[in-house]
């Protein structure tokens, strides 16, 4: 059975010391961090099932960090213990606000911090266990679940019933529709299903994971060429070869859905160029750069999963969620992404991913 996640934050090294220990006697995983920075830092490569916090800390202390985490979609429902050796009834009352779950005054017993944990947890299993896979607009999730489906059912029932009246090539259109609906169907549903995953902490990646960044590019130009109908010829590369500590599994979905968005997001007579190469001894860089539509500086800040811009005036497939699972999954695998834009210039998305270490 998996070990609940627990992250201790608290300038005093005594005091997290000393919860280490006793949540670790208790079968706890526990990380530790001395203010709201360094625990940001943390979460960008584990999630925790619930946050021990002190309030008063230097660099970041405990009101910034909290609002910070509840700002991520699939950060904003891990519980929030506070911690502080203030009595003040204000005080309280502010942390309530700000939706923390609980609060603890400095000393506090054994006894009670480990009741209060193990109710606040199973509190928090119960909610992301029961919320919906999708947690976007749901008429954007019917869409993209009915348009590939019956473009699957209307290309079978037309080989069905006149397959005999059919020329060669006809059939072979209806069957290379039947399979491009078929793919898009398949990302979405792995999509939504991995979305989940990382929604309910079960998501990982290999310490072991390895994928030569240009074989994988590739297949996925191969994959953009199929689905996207001769997109390929849009995309210009210019990669080095290296070996990243990165599963081909999810380098791909990485390079895919960045590659996707940036062919949705800009003009069929503009170029996307994605370069590779060696930045250190510890990691390689990918740029894409688009030249399209861009985004506004406001419209970046609210990036995250199931957020879409312009859908209505720009033809999209998808649910939002092909940056946010590519960030996810850079991000456990201790890489760095970042995205620069601007509105009607376009978007250039920086990559930096380990390399694996022989």
């Amino acid at each position: 059975m998996n070990k609940s996640k627990i992250l201790i934050v608290d300038d005093e090294l005594n005091i997290r010391e000393t919860i280490e220990e006793l949540l670790t006697l208790n079968n706890y995983e526990t990380k530790t961090a001395n203010n709201g920075q360094d625990a940001l830092d943390v979460l960008d490569n584990w999630t925790p099932d619930l946050i021990i916090c002190d309030i008063m800390m230097p660099v970041m202390d405990g009101h910034d960090f909290q609002k910070i985490v509840y700002s991520d979609k699939l950060l904003s429902t891990i519980p929030f213990i506070f911690l502080t050796a203030k009595t003040a009834d204000n005080l309280m009352r502010q942390c309530f606000n700000e939706g923390a779950d609980d609060f603890l005054t400095k000393p506090f017993k054994a006894t009670e911090l480990l009741q209060t944990i193990e109710f606040k947890i199973e509190k928090f299993k119960k909610l992301i266990n029961s919320s919906n896979l999708y947690q976007g607009d749901q008429r954007i999730l019917s869409h993209e679940i009915n348009t590939p489906l019956h473009g699957i059912l209307g290309s079978v029932n037309i080989l069905m019933d006149d397959a005999l009246n059919l020329k060669k090539q006809d059939i072979t259109y209806f069957y290379e529709g039947i399979k491009i609906s078929g793919e898009r169907l398949n990302r979405t549903m792995q999509n939504i299903a991995l979305f989940e995953k990382i929604k309910k902490n079960q998501f990982d990646v290999s310490k072991n994971a390895c994928s030569e960044i240009k074989n994988t590019f590739e297949d996925v130009l191969n994959k953009i060429s199929f689905q996207l109908k001769k997109e390929q010829n849009r995309v210009v590369s210019e990669l080095t070869t290296a070996e990243l500590a990165v599963s081909k599994n999810n380098l791909t979905l990485i390079l895919f859905e960045l590659l996707d968005n940036a062919l949705k997001f800009s003009p069929k007579n503009k170029k996307v160029v994605i370069e590779g190469s060696i930045f250190s001894n510890d990691y390689y860089e990918i740029n894409i750069f688009d030249y399209g539509v861009g985004f506004k500086a406001e419209e970046l800040k609210l990036i995250d999963a199931t957020v879409q811009f312009n859908r209505d005036k720009i033809e999209q497939q998808g649910l939002g969620l092909g940056l946010y699972l590519s960030k996810a999954i850079i991000k456990k695998s201790k890489g760095i992404i970042s995205v620069l834009s601007r509105e009607d210039i376009g978007t250039k998305v920086s990559i930096l991913l380990p390399i694996h270490k022989k």
